[in-house]
C-alpha cells in the first residue's frame, strides 16, 4: 500500500469576472435526473441512471464519438440519428471528440437536441486535445510541456493549466487529454516533448500543478475548470529505441513501481484528475491497454475516474500487439481488464453489437458494462452537466484568449535556458559592445515554431504571435543598428512550406500589418460578398463555416502586400530562388497571383496539398528538393521590397469527415520557401551575410517536421543540412550567439564549445519570438533550468542524472560519458549566493531535531541572495545524496525545489517541503514498500550532474 498525504495545492490568480447565467433559450425537459442530482446525492443518482439504462445507452456512454458523424457536411447536426444506429435516437449520445465548437450556439444546438432526444435525458461530455493550449488551434498556444517544464516554477505551471482549462470550458469542452506523465527516459522518442523531463519527482510536481490547474483545484463543475485526463498510463517514455509504441526498455518492475507510476499516483490524489488514457506500449510482455499491473495501482491510489483507450489502442491488442485473435476477444479483453471508453477503434454499430454478443455468452457481465458506464456518468455529475449542460450565453472565448496574451509571454521567457555566456557576450548591448551590425542566420530566425499539437507546421494560431527577427526589429530600431537575415537551411530534410508571418502582411495600400484583406463570399464563385476582415490567410474553418455565412460551401478572396523581409540599407542580401504556394485541405482549390499573375495553385482534389503530418525517412530521400504541394520556384527580388498578392479559394463540403483522416471542412495555408535551391548558394548567401556582421545569431534546432508524434529519430544532432550550414558560420570566427528551438536536447558538443553564448527555448509557442529577444537584449533575466540532461552523444545514451554508482564504473574512451549538461543546469545573467541551509521535520519540537519518520514532512530553509546585477531568479534544488539501502539507489535523486524571483540585493529565506511518504519510501527486496531507517543525506546542489558540489548539505536520520 502506498503511504500518501493528501494536500491540496493553492496558488494566486485573479480570477475571470465569470456570469452565471446559463442560455434561456435552452432548456430540458422536466426529468426524473435533472435538478435533483445533487439532491440525491452522487452515487445514488449515478446508480439510478445506470440501472434505468438499456446496454444500448451503457454502450453508447463508453464509445468516443466522432464530432462530424454527428455534425454532418452541413453543420447542422443532420447525421444525429445515423450516428446512433443501430440504436435509437432515443440513446442519446455520450462522449465525443474533434468537435471544438468555437461558437455557444453551435454546443447548445447540439447539446439542447440530445437531450430533447434522449430518452433519460443524459447529456454528453467532450473530450478534447490540451496538451500545451486548446486543440481549436484559434486560442492561446503556451510553450509546450517540456518547454513549462524548464521553468521549474510550479505556480506558473498552474497558471497556465487555469488559462487552458479556461479556454477549454468556454467552446464547451468538459474534459482535457493533459497532462502527459511520461518521464522522458529516452529523448530519441518523438514525443518527448509532451512530457515534462525525466525525473519523476519534478515530473509529480509538474503534473499536479498543471492538472490542479485545469481542474481550478478540483472545481470541475465550475463554467471555467475541465477535468484532467491524465495520460499516457504507463512507463511509455523509455520505449525502445526511442520508437513511439515500441516495448519498454526500463530497468523493470521496481523502477515502474518508484519512478514511473509516481507522478500518476499524485496526480490522482493531488491533481484532481478524472480520467486517464492507457498507452500503446507493451510493460513485461503485457500491453498497457490490458496490463493488470496497471490497473491494480489505479484501484490501490483510489482512482474513481474513467479509463479511455488510446486513440486505436484497442485494435492494437488484435493487429499490432497479436494477444487478441479478434474483435471480440480485444473488446472482451478490453472491457474485462478495467477499460471502459474506446477511441475511434470500431463504430458504434460494432463495439455495440459485439458487447450484446458477450454479455450473452458471457464472456462479460452486464454489471461489468454497467460499473464502467457509471464511471462515465459519475464524472458528468462531477462536472455539474446534469444540473446545467450549457455554455453560458455571456462567455466569449476570444475575450478570455485575448487576456491570456501576456500569459504567453510570460510563460515562454520564464521557460528559456541560458546554457552558455563566455565573457559575458549576453545580453547585447550594441552600444558598448560597438556592434553595428547583426546577422540573423537560420530557419528558425523568421518562423513561428510551437512544436506538436500546434496545427501544421507547429504554427498555429497566428494571431498574437511573432518571431525572432519580427521582436529584433524592435530592439534594434531604437539602437541604429542594422539586421541582416539569412535563413540558410530548410529546417529538416526537405524543402517545407513555411507559413509566412503576418507581421510581414498588411493589405493593400496600408501601413497596418498583421493580414491581407480578405472579402468572404456565400457561393463559390466569388458573386455573393457577406463582409471583409483583415486576416492571415493561414488558417482553418474546423466543422462549421465562417460565422456569417449561411453554408461549407462557400469562397474568399485575399489582397495585399507581402513585405520581403530584407534590409532596406544593406546589398548583402541577395535574390533569393526559393518557392512560393497556396497549400489547401481536400475538396477545395486555391490560386495565389503575384502582381496579377498567376504563380501558384492548388487545384480540386480529394487529398488537398497541405501536408498534415510528419513524413518518414522515405519521403526525404526521394523528395529532397522536390517543390512543396501547392507551390511554385520563385525569385524573390531584394530590389522588390514588397510583393502585391492575390489569393483566391473556393471549398466544397461534399462528404461527412473520417476520424483519423479529416477533421476539418476546409483549411488554407499562404506559405514560401526562402531557402535557396541553387546548389550551394543557400549557406554562401547566409555566410555573406554572416561576414558582413559584427556578431551572428544562428538560430537553428528542429520544427514540427522532425520532432513531435511519429518524429522519433536516431541521431540528436541539428539535422545534416543545419550542421552543413552551422560549420560553415562557426567556420568565420565570427562571435556566434546559439538560439536552440525543439523538443529534445541537442548533442552538439562543437558547437557549445565554439559558441560565444547560447540559449535554448525549446517550443517556445506564440510569443516565442518576442521571449527570445527579451532576454537576447536584456529585457529578461533568463532563469529556466533543462529538465532534460543534454547527452554528449546517441552512443552516450541513456544520459538521465540520477544514474546507479556502477553505470560510470567505467567509462568510454572516445567520448565523454556524462551530459554536456545535466538535469537542472542552467545559467543567468546575475550571481546568486546561498546561506544558511539547514532542515527539520515537522515533527520536530520547535523545529530544532535532526529526525523524522513517516507522515512528517521534512521542512528546507535557505536564504538566497541577488548579487547583481540584474534582477532575476534562482532555482533551490534539494537532492537526497545516494546511501546504504537493500536495494541500489542512484547517485544523487531531486527531493525538492523552488524557484524565487529576487531584485538586486535582494535576500530571502526560501522554504521548501518534502512530503516523506510521498518520495522517501523505497520497494524493498520483497517488493513492499519501506521507508528505510538511518540516516539520510540532504545536498543543496546546483543542478543534478556529476560536477555539482554537495558539500553544502544536512543528515537527517529516519527513525
Amino acid at each position: 500500500m502506498l503511504l500518501v498525504v493528501v494536500v491540496i495545492l493553492t496558488f494566486s490568480l485573479p480570477s475571470f469576472a465569470w456570469r452565471q447565467l446559463w442560455p434561456e433559450s435552452y432548456s430540458f425537459s422536466a426529468g426524473l435526473q435533472f435538478g435533483n442530482s445533487k439532491r440525491a446525492g452522487k452515487e445514488a443518482f449515478v446508480n439510478d441512471l445506470v440501472e434505468r439504462m438499456s446496454v444500448e445507452e451503457l454502450v453508447m456512454q463508453l464509445h468516443l464519438m466522432f464530432a462530424d458523424n454527428v455534425v454532418g457536411p452541413k453543420s447542422s447536426n443532420e447525421l444525429y440519428d445515423f450516428a446512433l444506429r443501430p440504436a435509437p435516437p432515443s440513446t442519446g449520445l455520450g462522449v465525443m471528440h474533434d468537435w471544438y465548437p468555437t461558437s455557444a450556439d453551435y454546443y447548445n444546438t447540439l447539446q439542447q437536441l440530445n437531450l430533447n432526444k434522449s430518452r433519460l435525458q443524459t447529456p454528453f461530455m467532450l473530450l478534447e486535445e490540451c496538451v500545451h493550449g486548446v486543440g481549436s488551434f484559434k486560442q492561446s498556444m503556451f510553450p509546450h510541456a517540456i518547454a513549462l517544464a524548464a521553468s521549474w516554477d510550479e505556480d506558473l505551471v498552474w497558471r497556465v493549466g487555469r488559462a487552458i482549462g479556461t479556454e477549454a470550458r468556454a467552446i464547451g469542452i468538459h474534459g482535457c487529454f493533459a497532462p502527459v506523465l511520461d518521464l522522458g527516459k529516452d529523448v530519441r522518442w518523438g514525443r518527448v516533448q509532451e512530457a515534462w523531463g525525466e525525473d519523476y519527482v519534478f515530473t509529480s510536481h509538474m503534473g499536479v500543478a498543471f492538472a490542479s490547474g485545469l481542474s481550478k483545484n478540483g472545481s470541475w463543475a465550475d463554467p471555467d475548470a475541465v477535468v484532467p485526463v491524465m495520460k499516457h498510463f504507463a512507463a511509455h517514455g523509455s520505449p525502445r529505441g526511442g520508437i513511439n509504441a515500441a516495448p519498454f526498455m526500463g530497468r523493470g518492475h521496481r523502477q515502474v513501481m518508484m519512478e514511473m507510476l509516481i507522478p500518476f499516483r499524485d496526480a490522482v490524489q493531488k491533481g484532481f484528475v478524472k480520467g486517464v488514457m492507457m498507452a500503446y506500449h507493451e510493460y513485461d510482455e503485457i500491453p498497457a491497454h490490458v496490463n493488470p499491473v496497471f490497473y491494480d495501482a489505479l484501484e490501490d491510489w483510489g482512482f474513481d475516474g474513467f479509463v479511455i483507450a488510446d486513440d486505436t489502442g484497442m485494435r492494437m491488442l488484435h493487429v499490432g500487439h497479436k494477444v487478441s485473435n479478434s474483435d471480440a476477444d480485444t473488446i472482451a479483453q478490453w472491457f474485462n481488464a478495467g477499460g471502459m471508453l474506446q477511441f475511434y477503434d470500431y463504430s458504434y454499430e460494432t463495439y455495440l453489437n459485439v458487447t450484446k454478443a458477450l454479455i450473452a455468452n458471457s464472456t462479460i457481465s452486464l454489471s461489468t458494462i454497467q460499473s464502467h458506464a457509471a464511471r462515465i456518468l459519475a464524472v458528468k455529475h462531477d462536472l455539474g452537466l446534469f444540473d446545467n449542460p450549457y455554455v453560458p450565453h455571456e462567455v466569449d472565448y476570444q475575450a478570455i484568449t485575448q487576456q491570456h496574451v501576456p500569459l504567453t509571454l510570460e510563460a515562454a521567457q520564464k521557460a528559456i535556458v541560458l546554457l552558455e555566456n563566455k565573457n559575458q557576450m549576453l545580453p547585447l548591448q550594441p552600444n558598448e559592445q560597438g556592434i553595428k551590425t547583426i546577422a540573423l542566420i537560420g530557419p528558425f530566425g523568421d518562423q513561428l515554431n510551437y512544436g506538436d499539437y500546434s496545427g501544421p507546421w507547429g504554427s498555429t494560431p497566428v494571431n498574437n504571435s511573432n518571431t525572432i527577427r519580427e521582436a529584433m526589429l524592435g530592439y534594434l530600431a531604437a539602437e541604429n543598428v542594422e539586421l541582416l537575415t539569412s535563413t540558410g537551411a530548410n529546417t529538416f530534410l526537405y524543402n517545407a512550406p513555411y507559413p509566412i508571418p503576418t507581421y510581414l502582411l498588411s493589405p493593400p495600400s496600408s501601413e497596418v500589418t498583421g493580414g491581407l484583406k480578405a472579402t468572404y463570399f456565400a457561393d463559390t464563385n466569388f458573386s455573393e460578398p457577406v463582409f471583409t476582415t483583415v486576416e492571415a490567410p493561414n488558417r482553418d474553418w474546423g466543422l462549421y463555416p465562417p460565422l456569417g455565412l449561411p453554408s461549407n460551401n462557400f469562397s474568399v478572396i485575399w489582397e495585399g502586400e507581402v513585405t520581403l523581409p530584407f534590409s532596406d540599407t544593406s546589398d548583402i542580401e541577395q535574390d533569393i530562388h526559393g518557392f512560393i504556394g497556396i497549400s489547401v485541405s481536400p475538396n477545395t482549390t486555391a490560386r495565389l497571383y503575384i502582381d496579377s499573375q498567376l504563380v501558384a495553385e492548388s487545384p480540386f482534389s480529394s487529398s488537398g496539398t497541405i501536408m498534415g503530418n510528419i513524413m518518414p525517412l522515405a519521403y526525404s530521400l526521394v523528395n529532397a528538393t522536390s517543390t512543396p504541394l501547392g507551390g511554385s520556384p520563385f525569385v524573390f527580388e531584394k530590389a522588390r521590397k514588397k510583393l502585391s498578392v492575390r489569393v483566391e479559394f473556393q471549398t466544397w463540403n461534399l462528404y461527412q469527415k473520417i476520424e483519423n483522416l479529416s477533421s476539418l471542412n476546409a483549411q488554407v495555408q499562404l506559405w514560401w520557401n526562402l531557402v535557396d535551391q541553387r546548389p550551394g548558394e543557400a549557406v554562401r548567401q547566409a555566410v555573406a551575410v554572416a561576414e558582413a556582421a559584427d556578431i551572428v545569431v544562428l538560430a537553428v534546432g528542429a520544427n514540427w517536421n522532425s520532432d513531435g508524434e511519429s518524429g522519433d529519430r536516431a541521431t540528436l544532432g541539428l539535422p545534416a543540412n543545419q550542421t552543413v550550414l552551422a560549420d560553415a558560420i562557426f567556420a568565420l570566427g565570427k562571435p556566434v550567439v546559439l538560439v536552440l528551438e525543439g523538443g529534445r536536447p541537442f548533442a552538439i558538443p562543437e558547437f557549445y564549445s565554439k559558441c560565444a553564448a547560447a540559449v535554448n527555448a525549446l517550443f517556445p509557442g506564440q510569443q516565442g519570438g518576442q521571449a527570445i529577444a527579451d532576454v537576447l537584449f536584456g529585457k529578461v533575466n533568463p532563469g529556466g533550468r533543462i529538465p532534460l540532461s543534454v547527452p554528449y552523444g546517441e552512443g552516450t545514451l541513456p544520459s538521465y542524472y540520477n544514474y546507479h554508482p556502477t553505470a560510470h564504473a567505467g567509462n568510454y574512451i572516445d567520448v565523454h560519458s556524462f551530459p554536456t549538461y545535466s538535469f537542472g543546469y542552467g545559467l543567468s545573467y546575475s550571481a546568486f549566493s546561498t546561506s544558511d541551509f539547514n532542515a527539520a521535520s515537522s515533527g520536530s519540537p520547535g523545529g530544532l531535531s535532526q529526525t523524522f519518520a513517516a507522515g512528517e514532512t521534512i521542512h528546507f530553509h535557505v536564504k538566497v541572495t541577488n548579487k547583481g546585477p540584474m534582477a532575476g531568479s534562482y532555482v533551490a534544488q534539494i537532492y537526497l545524496l545516494q546511501r546504504v539501502s537493500t536495494i541500489v539507489r542512484a547517485e544523487r535523486q531531486l527531493v525538492a525545489f523552488k524557484r524565487v524571483y529576487l531584485d538586486v540585493g535582494e535576500s530571502e529565506e526560501v522554504k521548501l517541503d518534502l512530503e516523506v511518504d510521498r518520495f522517501l519510501p523505497i520497494v524493498n527486496r520483497r517488493y513492499q514498500w519501506e521507508l528505510e531507517k538511518g540516516n539520510y543525506t540532504f545536498a543543496l546542489l546546483d543542478h543534478g550532474g556529476p560536477e555539482a558540489n554537495p558539500s553544502v548539505n544536512v543528515t537527517l536520520n529516519c527513525i
